[in-house]
């Protein structure tokens, strides 16, 4: 027993340290958005809204954060809509062979984004294609898509067939048997799959460096405005980015936990 104790008080103490020094850096980034002095050190010289209210006043972290809204939403529209598709054709016609495409759809989860950013730019070039922010959508579509099969396909193994052979015994077309027995029992894994596309694409920095035109992004912004050094306001945008970033994770998670018990 008392080994079984310093076992679990061991791993505990490790996990814990494990969490420090991941959240450790974003906590000393909040902590130095408040500082009332322009040079991050401890101890803070005081505590000030000010770097957030400058926040409200700069016209290029407005334009990038409204393209970045319009990127991700867009993605999660194409991605989600896309993935769905794929998920249900896949688990439903797959047959032998299901697993085998499933692994290819995955694919663009384990290539580099770097690899898939600069492939993007390749294939944009060879078709002549302007960069903007709709090639930017289409490079957030590639690198959100797995994710949204994934997600939806581990709704679909508790899924009952039966119900939608019954559906259609009772006369149900095919497209009605989605709406309304597919679609709602994958409802909640469409939400998770939705806010974790948002996410990734919000906070996509390599792929959309390789895509992206004259329009930037608010991670764009962020990272030309590194240049010049760290500055309160740059932590106070990484708070709040962070801070959203985190809350559609965290919804996202309690959604694909609710599907899984279902």
């Amino acid at each position: 027993m008392m080994r079984r104790d310093t076992t679990k008080f061991v791993l505990g103490a490790w996990t814990g340290l494990v969490l420090i020094f991941l959240f450790a850096p974003l906590v000393v980034v909040a902590i130095f958005s408040f500082n009332n002095s322009a040079i991050s050190r401890f101890p803070l010289s005081g505590f000030t809204f000010s770097w957030y209210a400058k926040l409200l006043q700069d016209k290029s972290i407005h334009e990038a954060l409204v393209n970045s809204l319009m990127i991700a939403l867009a993605t999660v529209c194409l991605s989600t809509t896309l993935g769905i598709a794929g998920a249900v054709g896949i688990h439903r016609y797959g047959g032998k062979i299901a697993g085998g495409i499933r692994a290819f759809a995955l694919t663009p989860m384990m290539v580099p984004r770097l690899i898939i950013g600069i492939a993007l730019l390749t294939f944009y070039n060879l078709l002549s294609i302007d960069l903007s922010l709709l090639t930017v959508i289409g490079g957030h579509v590639v690198m959100t898509l797995p994710y949204v099969i994934l997600i939806t396909l581990a709704r679909l193994v508790g899924f009952d067939r039966a119900l939608e052979e019954a559906a259609w015994d009772l006369g149900a077309n095919a497209f009605t048997v989605f709406r309304e027995i597919t679609l709602p029992f994958l409802r909640p894994a469409i939400v998770a799959a939705a806010l974790m596309s948002f996410t990734l694409s919000f906070d996509e920095v390599v792929v959309t460096f390789f895509t992206t035109g004259n329009d930037n992004t608010l991670p764009m912004v962020i990272w030309s405005k590194l240049r010049f050094g760290i500055t309160p306001e740059l932590n106070a945008i990484a708070t709040i980015t962070v801070v959203v970033s985190g809350l559609f994770a965290v919804v996202a998670e309690l959604s694909l936990r609710r599907a899984q018990q279902r």
